[in-house]
């Protein structure tokens, strides 16, 4: 502090004999802390002061005031010349000493300024270009406007960072702290487990002698840059852009500033994330410029290495030589080899025996960042079940991919009913299982068997589910989705289809483009309507609804994860679909083994009944399907316990009869019911 102090003592004593040539005598006397300043120092301030200035001057810079160090840095990025150096004296002098000003005030008419400055070291006309240029260099440190006006006369006051760092803190500033962090490399990382090849390109720019690096694509680009920065031994600030664009006004400047002045005082790059697609709108040109104009190019005229996290492959400054500017690529699809070794690497790191690695890496098509999320989450929360903990798992990956509950398209699904909950003839349920198993192989049969170089195009798995309604198409879609462990994603179909040229696609691209970063099941239910067969073209309509569908067969022939289609009748669905289909499974109206595993399967312990007649409502009603069995069920359980009884036969038939009245436009034949027809009309 020693040379601080003595730095603050002369320009107050200078200002002092400025005034004694000027006839002032004596203008210290009405400051008792300035004039103290005169009195009462040792000579060995003094003597180290001038040791600290003779190593500067002959460039020795074998400096033994660490204050001394950073004080003549400090000029240094001000590119500080006598009069630039006597602005940053008054300052100080200023900040330790309040009562300075109105010293200043009252003998000078002026605060602290450019104009006492060039005064001091009696330059009556400075040039204006001088000026003007003095004031820009200083505009990062100080709170001034250097486009505002009269530039010699403004404010120039020194912050506490800024003596924080002249005084050896290292500590982050508070302004800057609430739009940035710092991250210190001996703070340590977790391990890098992808991306390895960009890391080392990335460092290797930067020795040598690179100053923007440009991280494009999502998914662990602020963890790529920290391990950057490791390997460069070098602090780093990160900011996120989106927060620093709502300091609006004079409020986006000074916080600006700040994150400069911090990079400077810590000598530290800076990582700039949150560049969204959205804020560059879309790659503008004129934005880009904008945003290289008021904050990347104030970082690089001060050498500051920088670290920009981009959406999209643009480039964001004019620097585009190879020696001063980079961009990488991140690759936003990591294939199954990838996933699978960040899923291994987080198990690892957080300790977590409850999640299958292979597993997680087929269902979730997640990045980096994303997956550490996930893992976090797990590793916060209690063990579950193994169906809990998958739905669970699920639901976290689907929310870290960013999109999660009700969309405008479409509702997800965490479904919970199994394919043993289904009710199905033998050879529908193997062939189920055969689809559900050719999802769980198809990373072997692709890779490990080198078939994706021949599939390339089409090699996702597409199911039509077809048959009268109420078989358990509905049901299979959900239970595919559930053994799988994978959100369901249910179309929904009236907010699909446009009336407007062209919006229909639109829907259709997001949804498929959702459903390739999330990994959800897509079920278009009831798909006639969008699948169904092209017409002859008689007028426009004819044309675009054409080109509604031949988008569709591509999106779904390039689509390489899980589409199921349902509908009532197969032979509704245009013979381009069905070419492209994997898998067909028709549902008939369940057959009389089906009906009663159906019957049997909704009677469990904890409804309280007497006993039922099972052979008879299966042999009976031969036309009952699925869901109507499951109707006439729910509606006999509520009639029996609205009257407080067990549930008997006289509730199932009376059930019954009230689902067969549906059928007809006049009353029913009690005949329908068999021999339990004395129960109709006991109401």
């Amino acid at each position: 502090m020693k040379y601080l102090e003595a730095t603050v003592r002369l320009i107050i004593l200078r200002c002092d004999a400025y005034l004694k040539r000027q006839g002032i005598e004596r203008s210290l006397g009405d400051f008792p802390a300035l004039l103290a300043l005169s009195y009462g120092y040792k000579d060995d301030t003094f003597e180290d002061w001038a040791g600290q200035e003779e190593a500067y001057r002959d460039k020795s810079f074998k400096f033994t005031d660490v204050c001394a160090k950073r004080y003549f840095r400090y000029l240094s990025m001000l590119k500080a010349d006598d009069i630039t150096r006597t602005l940053v004296d008054l300052s100080l002098a200023s900040f330790y000493y309040p009562e300075f000003d109105d010293y200043l005030k009252g003998f000078f008419k002026m605060p602290v300024c450019l104009r006492l400055a060039f005064l001091l070291e009696e330059v009556p006309f400075p040039d204006e270009a001088d000026i003007l240029e003095k004031a820009q260099a200083l505009s990062v440190f100080y709170d001034i406007d250097p486009l505002g006006s009269p530039l010699m006369d403004q404010r120039f006051k020194t912050d506490d960072r800024t003596v924080g760092y002249l005084s050896g803190s290292d500590v982050f500033g508070q302004q800057a702290a609430q739009f940035g962090t710092i991250f210190d490399p001996k703070a340590g990382l977790n391990p890098l487990y992808v991306n390895e090849d960009l890391v080392r390109r990335g460092t290797d720019f930067f020795k040598r002698g690179g100053m923007t690096l440009q991280l494009s694509g999502r998914g662990g680009r602020r963890f790529i840059a920290k391990h950057i920065a490791a390997n460069l031994g070098r602090k780093f600030v990160l900011t996120d852009l989106k927060e620093l664009s709502l300091a609006m006004g004079k409020g986006f400047y000074l916080v600006r500033n700040a994150l400069v002045r911090e990079a400077v005082f810590q000598d530290a790059g800076v990582v700039i994330y949150g560049i969204t697609d959205r804020l560059l709108e879309g790659g503008d040109r004129h934005t880009i410029e904008i945003l290289e104009k008021n904050i990347l190019a104030h970082f690089l005229d001060f050498d500051i290495p920088l670290i920009l996290c981009c959406d999209i492959p643009v480039f964001l400054t004019g620097e585009y030589s190879q020696k001063k500017y980079l961009m990488l690529e991140l690759d936003e699809k990591p294939g199954y080899d990838e996933r699978l070794k960040i899923w291994k690497g987080f198990k690892e790191s957080y300790g977590l025996e409850r999640i299958n690695p292979e597993d997680a890496a087929m269902r979730y098509h997640l990045t980096a960042s994303e997956t550490m999320k996930v893992v976090r989450r797990i590793a916060d929360e209690p063990e579950e079940s193994d169906r809990a903990g998958l739905a669970r798992l699920s639901k976290l990956a689907l929310s870290a991919s960013g999109a999660t509950g009700t969309l405008k398209l479409g509702k997800i699904l965490f479904p919970d009913i199994r394919l043993s909950d289904v009710k199905l003839k033998p050879e529908r349920r193997e062939l189920l299982e055969n689809i559900i198993g050719s999802v769980r192989v198809s990373n072997e049969v692709l890779s490990e068997w080198k078939l994706g170089k021949k599939y390339s195009y089409g090699n996702g798995v597409s199911v039509l589910l077809s048959g009268p309604p109420g078989t358990g198409k509905t049901m299979s879609a959900n239970a595919i989705a559930a053994e799988l462990g994978i959100p369901l994603y249910q179309i929904k179909l009236s907010n699909v289809v446009d009336k407007y040229i062209g919006e229909t696609e639109k829907n259709l691209e997001r949804i498929f483009s959702f459903a390739e970063k999330a990994n959800v099941v897509l079920f278009f239910d009831e798909a006639d309507s969008l699948f169904g067969k092209r017409s002859d073209v008689k007028d426009s309509k004819d044309k675009y609804a054409n080109n509604e569908i031949s988008y569709l067969l591509q999106r779904i022939e390039a689509y390489s994860g899980i589409v199921i289609l349902s509908t009532n009748i197969k032979g509704n669905i245009d013979p381009a679909f069905m070419r492209r289909i994997r898998y067909v499974v028709h549902f008939d109206i369940p057959d009389e083994d089906v009906r009663r595993q159906i019957w049997e399967s909704v009677l469990t312990d904890d409804v309280p009944h007497e006993k039922l007649d099972i052979d008879y409502l299966v042999t009976q009603f031969s036309t009952f399907t699925g869901s109507i069995i499951k109707t006439v069920f729910l509606n006999a359980c509520c009639d029996a316990a609205c009257s407080g009884e067990k549930l008997s036969m006289k509730h199932i038939v009376y059930a019954i009869s009230l689902e067969l009245a549906k059928e007809s436009t006049v009353s029913f034949s009690v005949d329908a019911l068999g021999r339990y027809s004395g129960y109709a009309r006991r109401f």
